[in-house]
């Protein structure tokens, strides 16, 4: 039997990552394709209760989307399935073989499920270069320092909704918590095949690489990181082929084989699905002529930039100082959401502009930043063109009435329109 209370278990199932390099995934690229019920009979001595995992799944697909057959539908919703005891639901038992050492033994009774299961999300579309999320209640600050560069071998279950992750039993909002924020291409929205159709459930797949890009103690136990999908130098799951007859696609495609690989050639993805266009929600939250203080920033960012994900922060006419100016740098530092940032009309001084100049260098997201009108002066704008000299997203930057020399503000213009004529480029 399911438990329903448990469900979010799959978004913090971190910890049984080691992040070593092991010998690449294979063996199951050239099993035969077969239903789920054949796919799994392998299992059964390793999963109890398989076959009514099963007969669980299937019994509520009629009609799956994106042109995926029942059983590869179904093989979706047995990944996403928890079962009571949790121990025995099927993704942890197929994440601990894949994670394992000594996989190359404990592997192959796997392979035909594995065919099935990949073939059924190579045929979803990629998510496009957004922000997505795991959290556990953990410090796992050592294992993931900046810079180091780590493999998640396991089925990876991320949201786009941070709400998801908010269950106290596994997340939640006190105690000692690592939140992840994943910048990817890879990742499957496998939504309308979950168990659980209303998680926003991103899966990425196994021997996924990541480089940490920040690690920060945002203060009460509640630690960042941040991490940035790169392509391995050699493949670290086999390619499998997948064939798409014209009496299951749009009429526009003709039978065709294509090689895909899954974990290291995202480029080839792509020509087996149908084109899907990015889609980046516009978020405004505003705080304008709002009486803020520095002591409101850091609910301002759980709220506005962690909570509601939102692209566009106006914070302008308030009473914020170079004290929650750094507050909000340090969250800039890891956001992959917010695009433009009102701070115009406050007191955030020389060093409320060092902070934020600071998080420039590292921020690949913000394309518009209003600082009119809060006595920056001389080096605080300064320290902003220099910032300018390694960031090249920020394409609008206003320093409008903030005693600053001509000289420097040329020098600010002229970084921002060599960003402009990349960003057009």
């Amino acid at each position: 039997m399911t438990d329903e209370s448990s469900h979010a278990y799959r978004f913090s199932d971190i910890a049984g990552e080691s992040n070593r390099r092991l010998p690449p995934i294979r063996g199951f690229e050239n099993m035969p394709l077969v239903s789920l019920e054949e796919a799994t009979q392998p299992l059964i001595a390793y999963v109890p209760e398989i076959d009514h995992m099963v007969y669980t799944v299937k019994g509520n697909i009629t009609n799956p989307k994106h042109d995926l057959t029942i059983d590869e539908s179904a093989s979706i919703a047995l990944y996403s399935l928890e079962w009571f005891p949790r121990e025995n639901s099927f993704y942890i038992i197929l994440n601990e073989t894949l994670r394992g050492s000594n996989r190359a033994a404990l592997l192959p009774p796997w392979f035909k499920f594995l065919k099935l299961f990949l073939t059924a999300l190579s045929k979803l579309p990629p998510i496009t270069r957004r922000a997505i999320y795991r959290g556990v209640k953990l410090d796992l600050r050592k294992q993931y320092t900046k810079g180091t560069k780590i493999v998640w071998w396991g089925f990876s279950s991320c949201t786009s909704s941070i709400e998801v992750l908010e269950n106290e039993q596994f997340f939640g909002k006190t105690g000692t918590r690592t939140l992840f924020t994943i910048e990817c291409d890879n990742g499957k929205d496998i939504r309308k095949h979950s168990f659980h159709q209303a998680e926003d459930e991103i899966l990425l797949l196994p021997g996924q690489e990541f480089e940490v890009h920040s690690s920060l103690d945002m203060g009460n136990n509640f630690i960042m990181i941040q991490l940035k999908e790169i392509i391995p130098r050699f493949p670290n799951i086999a390619s499998i082929k997948t064939s798409k007859s014209s009496a299951t696609t749009t009429t526009t495609m003709t039978t065709t084989t294509s090689t895909i690989s899954i974990a290291a050639m995202p480029s080839l993805v792509l020509n087996v699905v149908p084109e899907l266009k990015p889609y980046v929600e516009s978020r405004e939250v505003s705080y304008k002529d709002r009486k803020i203080t520095d002591t409101d920033i850091q609910r301002i960012i759980n709220e506005a930039l962690i909570q509601q994900q939102c692209t566009e922060l106006n914070l302008s006419k308030n009473k914020i100082t170079h004290e929650g100016a750094a507050v909000l740098a340090k969250a800039l530092r890891t956001n992959m959401a917010l695009t433009t940032l009102h701070l115009g009309y406050n007191q955030i001084g020389e060093k409320g502009a060092q902070h934020l100049a600071d998080s420039l260098r590292t921020n690949t997201t913000l394309t518009t930043l209003h600082l009119g009108y809060n006595q920056i002066g001389e080096k605080g704008a300064q320290h902003l063109a220099d910032s300018l000299r390694t960031n090249t997203t920020l394409t609008t930057l206003s320093l409008s009435f903030n005693q600053i020399e001509r000289k420097v503000l040329d020098r600010v213009n002229e970084l921002i329109q060599m960003n402009k004529r990349l960003a057009k480029s």
